[in-house]
């Protein structure tokens, strides 16, 4: 059986004036961050609303990414970005190729 790699796609609208806490909280966790399962994690943001960021993941699995949205890791980062974020959605993507 072959494992299906998947995406992790997190739209986040962050309050106003909160971007640069944001971006530093960001680049913090990534920074002491390492989960088991992760390819790799990218930080973008809208030019049209720059308070719009999105958020992507590629994971080894789906499991992978359970495992980590289940741990006391992601609980944390979600806890340090909770005071700054007016909304979030997310949606998982499995990837079909990758160049």
């Amino acid at each position: 059986m072959t494992t299906t790699m998947v995406r992790a796609v997190l739209t986040m609208l962050v309050r106003e004036g909160c971007e640069a806490a944001f971006e530093d909280i960001w680049r913090r966790a990534m920074r002491d961050a390492q989960p088991r399962g992760s390819l790799g994690q990218a930080l973008t943001s809208d030019p049209e609303l720059r308070r719009k960021y999105i958020i992507t993941g590629d994971w080894e699995s789906r499991e992978a990414l359970r495992a980590f949205e289940g741990s006391a890791e992601r609980r944390g980062m979600s806890a340090a970005f909770e005071p700054l974020r007016e909304s979030a959605s997310k949606q998982v993507l499995e990837i079909i190729a990758r160049v």
